[in-house]
């Protein structure tokens, strides 16, 4: 049994000074110890730096590489082409682990016979304790392969805090998406990606780590974080085509909620009505070009649009 293979952690770092020593330790305090870390300062302008280097001085399992500001999906693959673990787990600068999660996790990795095994986590701010009360409530117990495409597709059911995942099975499906309009959902994309190529899931019933909420976290710090997911989904459709017909169906669904949520402010709609009627009886060119140009979210790519209006 692999019980002391090598696992890398991966840790993007984009200004967190005030967090990430806390994130570090959970790494160093693991009960199973044969890890390394590997920090991906991700073109940070405080003092995250210099954290970095005095976590350095005290653990030698600790690696330290720095990049010019390329977001989340670029520092992790940065990370991982210089591991060398066996397995991948992963975590942001701002969050923590429990203790035993490492321990935990690659004894049901090889028990199950999975390529990826995740957990639940608690949820905590700054000024408060985690307990019970606030967990993400991840089904626990449960396997996922490729059948289980449809309930992934309407939800991302793995927080990347909890993953421990073979380093084979992400290299294989090309790693994260470095894509900047998917940014921030290229966790979910991964995901996906790796059912899509028939690997295996499994949810542990422990609760393993503690997410960080706070405003300046990437998914606070961008609101319209739901409005990337059609963009991963258009591109999963041109990787994966034999899926075609469950994206197709889930994409559609999005786009109605982000049409129903935050596509257009009041005055924004109303020039939209006004203006419907006499373009409907024109091109579907010209209408596509009528919405592009009445403020849609730019985190919705053109060409995602101009498909959606096609399927």
């Amino acid at each position: 049994m692999e019980d002391k293979a090598l696992i890398s952690v991966i840790m993007p770092a984009y200004n967190a000074e005030s967090y990430i020593a806390d994130a570090i330790n959970s790494v160093i305090h693991q009960t199973y110890n044969n890890w390394e870390l590997i920090i991906i300062n991700d073109g940070s302008n405080d003092k995250t730096e210099e954290i970095v280097k005095e976590a350095l001085l005290k653990d030698k399992r600790i690696i330290y590489i720095y990049q010019k500001n390329g977001r989340q999906g670029k520092a992790r693959n940065l990370g991982i082409s210089k591991s060398k673990g066996i397995y991948l787990a992963f975590l942001d600068a701002d969050d923590i682990w429990l203790p035993e999660k490492l321990d935990v996790q690659i004894l049901e990795i090889q028990k199950r016979n999975a390529d990826l095994v995740f957990a639940d986590s608690y949820f905590f701010n700054d000024n408060e304790v985690s307990d019970i009360s606030k967990k993400m409530n991840i089904p626990t117990s449960v396997f996922y392969d490729k059948t289980s495409l449809k309930l992934f597709l309407k939800e991302n059911r793995i927080p990347i805090l909890t993953v421990l995942v073979k380093k084979e099975k992400v290299i294989n499906v090309g790693g994260f998406s470095e894509i900047l309009d998917i940014q921030n959902v290229e966790d979910y994309h991964l995901w996906l990606k790796l059912l899509m190529s028939n690997c295996v899931f499994y949810s542990s019933d422990h609760i393993l780590a503690k997410y960080r909420v706070h405003e300046s976290s990437a998914t606070s710090a961008d609101k319209l974080a739901l409005n990337k997911i059609p963009n991963a989904f258009f591109d999963l459709l041109q990787l994966f085509p034999n899926y075609k017909k469950d994206i197709e169906e889930e994409l559609k669904l999005r786009f109605k909620i982000i049409y129903k949520r935050n596509l257009f402010t009041k005055s924004e709609m109303a020039i939209w009505i006004k203006r419907n009627t006499k373009y409907l009886s024109k091109s579907k060119i010209s209408f596509i070009y009528l919405l592009l140009n009445l403020m849609l979210p730019t985190k919705i790519t053109k060409r995602s649009l101009i498909y959606l209006l096609n399927v």
